[in-house]
Order: C-alpha cells, then sequence, then structure tokens
C-alpha cells in the first residue's frame, strides 16, 4: 500500500499516479515507469509500492511470459 509523504499530505495533494509496469515471468515487477504524475514523493512512494507486489504471471502457449500493465495508485485523504 503506497502511503503519504508528510509533504503531500500537509499540502493535502489527492489524485491518481499511473505507472507502466512490466511484470516478469516469475511474477515479480520489473521495469516501472510514471506515465501520470501527480506530486514526485507520491510517485516515488507509488513505485516503491508496485515494486513489492507478486502477480500470477501471463501465459502464451501454457507457459509464463512477462506482460507490461497499467497500474492507477489513488492517493486520497480521509
Amino acid at each position: 500500500r503506497a502511503g503519504y509523504t508528510e509533504r503531500a499530505m500537509n499540502a493535502r495533494i489527492q489524485g491518481n499516479v499511473a505507472l507502466d509496469t512490466v511484470v516478469l515471468n516469475d511474477g515479480k515487477v520489473g521495469e516501472v515507469t510514471v506515465i501520470e504524475s501527480l506530486d514526485d514523493g507520491l510517485d516515488q512512494q507509488a513505485v516503491e509500492s508496485v515494486k513489492q507486489w507478486e502477480f500470477k504471471p501471463g501465459l502464451k502457449d501454457g507457459e509464463p511470459v512477462s506482460v507490461r500493465v497499467r497500474i492507477i495508485i489513488n492517493f486520497s485523504l480521509r
């Protein structure tokens, strides 16, 4: 789960960070690129969070393959 930075919380920044991510054939996250930025600190929080996730890998002809996925991380103050 991506957390707020103190600066972003104090500035009450809310919205989405869009990430272009490669899920490797072992289900781990490889390359992550910020496609839609919200705030430098929150972008980094989103990237660090997604890099800890693990996925079921994509399959092609029954074999695991790397796939590119778009992930949207929402930052919302309650």
